[in-house]
């Protein structure tokens, strides 16, 4: 059916609501949508119009792409955001109040008081220091095999902890029985209960710093020859539709690993990437992720939400005078959740609908109303 469809906002808004909501009615208006067959498969929408529905135009330009690599991966805390504080000498542990899990707390902020028990025997002080300094060796020497991919992070972090442990034991304010916080942060755990008996090193807390997380992506063997040649990544959370490309975050590839020094599972490998937490997503969650490999030049992409879909086939709404738009059957190729690739159906130089689709959606659809509808009064 040949048709041009000028859209009047408040029809328009009535429309879009039926659709939604799924109501077989609609609104009464004033003001109706006019159809003129001198235009072909053209969806005309005013210029005024167009700005009231955000709908917004991009010329395609061929640009540079990259193969993607399919993956899945857990969000968690940098290794070296993790303190984990420890009680400086046995007793029973009361913690101060407002601090508990997800608390956030301030450098030197009191965690907990401990008051000594029957603490005797020997030179408490010299043993004590040995024991740090001999946690400190092996911090150093655990370090630089981390980096080289030699170690896992779990030998990492228990390296830290007992140097932290014995450091604790160590301090001189440790008579005192006073918990302070080295960091600020956030409490991501509390292993000991309150009023419990401790004893010296038994950790009380752990405190996160909110500065940056690790991308734990776990990567089918396969891939692995393609692994170098990546450079970021952007994933998706659940609950979310939104995909977030850490390039935006100040995302760095730490590293892959794998044999004896990775934790994936078996026909795995591990790549590693950190970003800058901004509160967009939380440790713990998974992600879908989709990793950037070797770059394509010249491709046509359009951004995914200027795709849509219907009856099985791809679609997108090119721009061909000031008020005049078409439906383009395209062919699609990779996505990294962004941006789409074009194999077919746009050229260098189109004007593509690329916010405000469903508005263009609607409009093309409004002269087809289905049986038992009508916009003609």
């Amino acid at each position: 059916m040949n048709r041009n469809i000028s859209i009047i906002l408040p029809c328009f808004v009535a429309a879009f609501s039926v659709m939604s909501c799924g109501e077989h009615h609609h609104a009464e208006s004033k003001e109706e949508a006019h159809l003129d067959h001198d235009h072909g498969e053209e969806i005309v929408i005013h210029h005024e119009e167009a700005e009231r529905f955000g709908i917004k135009t991009t010329t395609i330009a061929p640009a540079e792409f990259h193969s993607i690599i399919p993956a899945s991966g857990s969000i968690e805390y940098a290794p070296e955001s993790n303190i984990m504080i420890s009680s400086p000498v046995a007793g029973r542990l009361t913690f101060a109040s407002r601090i508990s899990v997800g608390s956030s707390i301030s450098a030197g902020q009191l965690i907990a008081d401990i008051r000594p028990e029957g603490v005797s025997g020997g030179n408490v002080d010299a043993a004590a220091k040995a024991r740090m300094d001999a946690a400190r060796r092996e911090l150093d020497r655990i370090t630089p095999l981390y980096a080289d991919g030699i170690v896992t992070a779990r030998d990492l972090n228990a390296a830290r902890q007992a140097y932290q442990e014995a450091q604790a034991a160590y301090s001189s304010t440790a008579a005192s029985g006073r918990v302070t916080s080295p960091i600020a942060g956030i409490v991501a755990a509390l292993p000991a209960n309150n009023n419990e008996i401790v004893g010296v090193g038994t950790p009380i807390a752990i405190v996160v710093r909110q500065g940056r997380l690790t991308l734990r992506i776990e990567v089918a063997e396969k891939y692995y020859p393609a692994l170098a040649g990546v450079t970021s990544c952007n994933i998706l959370t659940p609950g979310s539709d939104r995909w977030i490309a850490l390039s935006e975050l100040d995302g760095r590839k730490e590293g892959v690993v794998s044999g004896n020094a990775t934790e994936s599972r078996q026909g795995y490998v591990t790549v590693i990437f950190s970003f800058v937490n901004d509160g967009s997503v939380s440790p713990g969650a998974f992600a879908e992720v989709n990793m950037l490999s070797q770059p394509i030049p010249d491709v046509i992409s359009i951004p995914a939400e200027a795709v849509t879909e219907q009856q099985g086939q791809t679609f997108a709404y090119r721009r061909i005078d000031d008020h005049g738009y078409e439906k383009v059957p395209v062919t699609c190729g990779m996505t990294d959740g962004r941006m789409i690739e074009i194999k077919s159906g746009l050229k260098p130089g189109d004007e593509v609908v690329t916010e405000g689709t469903v508005f263009v959606k609607l409009a093309e659809t409004k002269g087809n109303a289905p049986e038992g509808h009508s916009h003609n009064h």
